[in-house]
């Protein structure tokens, strides 16, 4: 068989390409570490591998979710405790203020703190988070939740959306609580009534109503559900009934458009009082504008604190009133402790949650020690085997290369 020197030269370097491949990629190996460098070296292994750093990824992300929520937790529980607290002191002041031998510079001493305590709550409704987002809010985390109207008359403009953020494969831990289901949505120790302004009212500045207080708990039980609308008139209206003209409203039976009472001569805060409601409105209607009257079984915190603090504003030391200020106060201590229920229960919620993040992480922490031997067993290099193979191979190409060189400098011209 005769064999080119092409031939030969070809086949001599082919071999030394191939030791030559084998070499560096055992180095490779060695100074990475890992026995497979690419998916085709292993392909069931790379499959394992890659569907592992894929989980220890998720992982990772719900670790960052759970720190996440943990945080904004923690500040909701802390600012919870810090409401149930100024609660507690408003009850305090109640029960103070329910004590017959007060003075009406006792009362007033006495709202006066009431009143420094209602927007210590209002503020503590409206904390925003690190995110600068509100924390009871719902889904709108932009809009500032508890709005007063100028008179202590706050409403909620949040929703009652809850954010769920997932920690696990099947965990989802709720994020938030909205303003309405801890504030807002809670139980009226008896039948009560929320006002508010109708938001297409046309006044520059516009005017406002007041929370109100129930006066007379037996005449509004007489009536309860039903709701009214106090809907402003033409000034000349008055003249058609012989008074001079001017401001005047209509009490309407917003369930079928009766209107109980007609054409009422109105002065901005005087005390409008019917079937056992008095609240007041405030400003210069314009003719059309509108106020509603919604019977509740709810009654929110702010109301509450509003109303006692309105009671005690209007109610005088008169037997005439004195019923209905004992009554007021009694109502308003029920319905403090209503409130507190509702905000120790979210609080025992939210420690609940925390609970559920702190065993979620614990598992997470034990799968990725679990995870990390598997990846190990997987990739990692047996350097004593892969130094050992390097030299093997290092020696093999070295002959390769000398047995090259020899048989390259063979030729017939050394034989003369």
């Amino acid at each position: 068989m005769r064999l080119s020197s092409l031939q030969t030269f070809i086949t001599g370097t082919n071999q030394i390409v191939s030791l030559s491949g084998q070499v560096n990629t055992t180095q490779e190996q060695i100074s990475r570490g890992t026995r497979i460098l690419n998916p085709s070296d292993d392909p069931v292994a790379s499959s394992q591998i890659l569907k592992l750093n894929q989980e220890n990824a998720l992982r990772e992300q719900y670790q960052d979710n759970i720190t996440l929520l943990e945080s904004r937790l923690e500040l909701e529980e802390a600012t919870l405790g810090a409401i149930n607290n100024t609660l507690i002191r408003v009850r305090e002041l109640v029960i103070q203020a329910n004590n017959g031998g007060l003075t009406i510079t006792d009362r007033q001493a006495i709202q006066a703190e009431l009143e420094v305590r209602q927007d210590e709550l209002a503020d503590l409704m409206n904390t925003r988070d690190s995110s600068n987002e509100y924390l009871f809010a719902g889904f709108r985390g932009n809009t500032e939740p508890f709005v007063d109207n100028g008179i202590g008359n706050f409403s909620y403009t949040g929703d009652e959306g809850q954010r769920l953020l997932q920690v696990a494969a099947s965990t989802f831990v709720p994020a938030n609580d909205s303003g309405k289901t801890i504030f807002v949505d809670v139980e009226s120790a008896e039948p009560t009534f929320r006002t508010q302004a109708n938001p297409v009212n046309r006044a520059n500045p516009a005017a406002t109503i007041s929370s109100g207080f129930v006066a007379d708990q037996e005449a509004f039980n007489n009536i309860f559900p039903e709701d009214y609308i106090i809907e402003f008139q033409h000034p000349d209206d008055l003249a058609l009934l012989g008074q001079p003209p001017g401001f005047n409203y209509n009490i309407i039976q917003k369930s079928d458009g009766r209107v109980v009472e007609s054409n009422i001569a109105y002065q901005s805060g005087e005390p409008i009082e019917f079937n056992g409601m008095e609240f007041t409105i405030s400003g210069s209607p314009s003719v059309g504008d509108s106020f509603i009257i919604n019977s509740s079984d709810n009654q929110d915190i702010l109301t509450t604190v509003s109303r006692v603090i309105e009671g005690m504003q209007n109610l005088t030391l008169s037997a005439e009133d004195e019923d209905a200020y004992q009554a007021l106060m009694a109502t308003t201590i029920e319905n403090l402790d209503n409130a507190q229920t509702s905000v120790l229960e979210t609080r025992a919620e939210i420690g609940a949650r925390l609970n559920t993040l702190d065993s979620t992480r614990k598992l997470h922490e034990e799968v990725d020690v679990i995870s990390v031997q598997l990846l190990s067993s997987l990739q990692d290099l047996d350097y004593a085997e892969a130094v050992s193979q390097l030299s093997f191979e290092s020696f093999v190409l070295q002959a390769a290369q000398e047995s090259y060189a020899r048989i390259a400098g063979l030729s017939l011209f050394n034989s003369l």
